[in-house]
């Protein structure tokens, strides 16, 4: 029990930090935003494909391809986007951390 508390009081810590920070963490948010909207390329190319099987068949393969890049290319911005801006993330956030302990007593 105490571990799930502590586990959702760091995940609120860190959502709460996204909120105030987006500039230093928008390289980030950016690829989740990419990796987790990836799946959805597969039903809206199949949509495009018309109602004939062979532009179904296509769509999904179009799909299936533009979701593999969505999500590696979301993962690469991610690691991107929070190698380049850790040093301003650290700075910007140090003022923030003498209150994650507060979360914890939640």
């Amino acid at each position: 029990m105490k571990f799930k508390k502590t586990t959702l009081s760091l995940a609120l810590f860190g959502f709460y930090l996204l909120l105030t920070c987006p500039p230093i963490y928008a390289g980030f948010t950016d690829g989740l935003a990419r990796t987790l909207l990836a799946p959805l390329e597969i039903p809206k190319a199949m949509l495009q494909g018309g109602l004939n099987p062979v532009g179904i068949v296509g769509g999904a393969l179009t799909g299936t391809a533009r979701c593999v890049t969505g999500v590696v290319g979301g993962l690469g911005q991610m690691a991107s986007g929070t190698a380049s801006t850790a040093s301003q993330a650290a700075v910007t956030a140090a003022p923030y951390a003498k209150y994650a302990p507060l979360l914890l007593l939640l």
